[in-house]
């Protein structure tokens, strides 16, 4: 039997989600809730995003239950899967709730801003009778999956250098604007840059100290709209960096690259760079390899990946809430860095 899912929070993330679970033949999704009148009524037009259109959902939101609040979709008997797609400074709070309903939830990304309810979260994990998965998309996105293989398994021998750099247009697009107010989104810093702060940690392991700056913007003034980090590990002479910001003009769009030097090869990704994203450059080649991937995302393999855990009845271990919170104390610790302008160490 298809797992059941009732997904909370129909804006970008909510409505990509949806047409994943609509597409995958082991979920099936019956209900949904937004505080908004219009999509409360299956009105789901409008929005937008940093990544593709997501409008293409292959379902119907008026054959779908409509749940006039998140309370009334968690004790839902006909879900078996709570897919939170709400503000961050929604997450920690319903996730207890959904996990203390007996739901599996999957939470979109970071856990939360602040320490305290990342804690909550995991000790209401650590009671559940559900599984909970926060969606780090970018340890499932294939070409980045490929990366952390190759530095594992040293392919091209150690890395010298690895740079991340993940950049677009301030994000205008958000419920109320709240992306923009920094205590609600944690603004840059904790929205887009803690996608490779979380995948630096994946890749690398934890870094033994880090050292950033960062500036506060036209878009929040307040939070950190533009963020270079640099972490440091036990040998010095490699070089682990990561650029995030959300500054640039309307008409820029979005880069996620990553470029690292490998002894015998240097890997280049750019998603922008349709059809040829990962490249391959040797020595002694005129022209880079290109590097054939599954012909998918993040999200669809995340997505997948938590359904297999659920229906094998094992719990997530290639992210967990307990890790998560690892990414929500680093960006804390750069912002830190930030803030008094030197090394700090973790």
């Amino acid at each position: 039997m298809a797992i059941r899912v009732g997904v909370v929070g129909i804006g970008f993330m909510g409505k990509a989600h949806i047409g994943i679970h609509a597409r995958n033949p082991r979920a099936k999704v019956v209900a949904f809730c937004d505080t908004d009148p219009k999509k409360a009524a299956g009105d789901w037009g409008g929005g937008g995003g940093n990544i593709g259109d997501q409008s293409n959902l292959g379902v119907d939101p008026k054959a779908l239950r409509s749940h006039r609040t998140p309370q009334d979709l968690y004790t839902d008997p006909e879900v078996d899967l709570v897919d939170i797609c709400l503000p961050t400074y929604l997450h920690a709070a319903n996730v207890v709730k959904a996990l203390a309903a007996g739901k599996h939830v999957l939470c979109e990304k970071p856990l939360a801003v602040s320490l305290k309810e990342a804690d909550l979260v995991i000790q209401a994990v650590k009671k559940a009778k559900g599984f909970m998965m926060p969606a780090h998309c970018m340890r499932f996105w294939p070409e980045w999956q490929w990366l952390k293989a190759a530095v594992a398994e040293k392919r091209f021998g150690k890395v010298l250098s690895a740079v991340f750099r993940r950049f677009g247009s301030t994000p205008v697009w958000s419920w109320g604007n709240w992306l923009l107010e920094p205590r609600l989104s944690g603004s840059a810093l904790f929205d887009l840059h803690i996608h490779d702060i979380d995948f630096v940690r994946y890749v690398f392991g934890e870094p033994q100290a880090v050292f950033a700056v960062g500036t506060a913007g036209k878009a929040t003034r307040e939070g950190m709209d533009h963020v270079v980090a640099t972490y440091l590990y036990r040998n010095p002479r490699q070089v682990v960096m990561a650029e995030g910001g959300w500054e640039a003009d309307p008409s820029y769009g979005f880069t996620m690259r990553y470029t690292v030097v490998f002894d015998r090869a240097t890997a280049d990704f750019d998603l922008a760079r349709e059809g040829k994203t990962l490249q391959l450059h040797k020595a002694g080649r005129k022209e880079p390899e290109v590097i054939k991937v599954p012909a998918t995302n993040g999200w669809e393999q995340e997505i997948e990946y938590f359904l297999t855990c659920i229906e094998k009845g094992t719990p997530p271990k290639v992210t967990t809430a307990a890790d998560a919170r690892k990414s929500v104390a680093l960006a804390h610790a750069e912002l830190e860095s930030i803030k008094k302008r030197k090394i700090v160490k973790l």
